[in-house]
C-alpha cells in the first residue's frame, strides 16, 4: 500500500509540476534569454576581418593576431566583459572525439566567447546543444559536413559558420578560430567535460577548465552579466 501510494504521489507530482516547469522555461528561454545576449556575431565576424587582415595569411603571426583581436573585442563591448588574453589560461579541450586548445574571453549563463583552435588538425563531433554557435575561421580552414552531405561545407579565414542550436554535425578543424555561443551555456559544460572521465584521464586539465569556467561565470555575475 505504502509503495503504491508513492507511486500515485510521484506521478501527480510529475503531471502538475511538469508542465509548469515547461511552461516557466518557455518564457525564460523564449523572452528573456535573449535578451541577455550581448555580443553580436556580424560585429564579431567583422572584427575577426580587421585583425585577419593585419595579421593573418601564410606570413602572419596568430600570436599578434590574437592580441589585436581581444584588443578590438575591449574596445567594443568593454574590458568588463571581454578578458585579457592571458596566455597562462589556455587549456586543452577534448570534446566529441575532437582535441584543441581554447582559451576564455567571456563566459556566463548566456553566452561564452573563447579562441578555440589546434596548428596541428582534429576531427570529431559539434555535439547537440542549447545554443546557437558562430564560428569564426582566424587561421587555417574548417570543413564541416550533415549525414546527408557528400561534399564538404569549406569556412576559410574570415568566414564564419553559424550552427543553429539542435544542430550537430562533422568537422575538421587546422586553425584557430573565435567562437561565440549563445543560449544554455551551462547545459554544454558537460560536453566539454566527460573525455576526462572516458578518454584522458587528465585531472589537471579538467580541474584547470572547471575552475576558469567558474570564474569568468561568477565575474560576469558579480557585474551583472548572466
Amino acid at each position: 500500500m505504502a509503495c503504491g501510494c508513492s507511486i500515485f504521489n510521484f506521478r501527480l507530482f510529475f503531471a502538475i509540476y511538469f508542465p509548469l516547469f515547461l511552461s516557466i522555461f518557455y518564457v525564460l528561454d523564449r523572452n528573456v534569454l535573449p535578451k541577455l545576449y550581448i555580443f553580436n556575431p556580424a560585429k564579431l565576424q567583422e572584427l575577426c576581418q580587421q585583425s585577419i587582415e593585419l595579421y593573418g595569411g601564410e606570413n602572419g603571426n596568430t600570436t599578434l593576431l590574437f592580441e589585436d583581436l581581444t584588443g578590438r573585442l575591449q574596445k567594443e563591448y568593454g574590458r568588463k566583459y571581454v578578458a585579457d588574453l592571458n596566455h597562462e589560461e589556455w587549456f586543452f579541450n577534448n570534446a566529441g572525439g575532437a582535441m584543441g586548445s581554447m582559451v576564455i574571453l567571456h563566459a556566463s549563463i548566456s553566452e561564452y566567447l573563447i579562441i578555440f583552435g589546434t596548428p596541428l588538425g582534429t576531427e570529431g563531433h559539434t555535439g547537440i546543444h542549447m545554443a546557437d554557435d558562430y564560428f569564426t575561421i582566424l587561421t587555417g580552414e574548417q570543413r564541416s559536413v550533415l549525414p546527408h552531405q557528400v561534399e564538404p561545407m569549406v569556412f576559410k579565414a574570415g568566414d564564419q559558420n553559424h550552427m543553429k542550436r539542435g544542430d550537430g554535425n562533422q568537422y575538421i578543424l587546422k586553425g584557430y578560430a573565435l567562437e561565440l555561443a549563445q543560449g544554455w551555456i551551462p547545459s554544454m559544460l558537460p560536453f566539454g567535460f566527460l573525455d576526462t572521465f572516458t578518454s584522458t584521464l587528465d585531472w589537471g586539465n579538467l580541474w584547470k577548465t572547471v575552475y576558469l569556467t567558474a570564474k569568468h561565470m561568477i565575474g560576469q555575475m558579480l557585474v551583472g552579466k548572466f
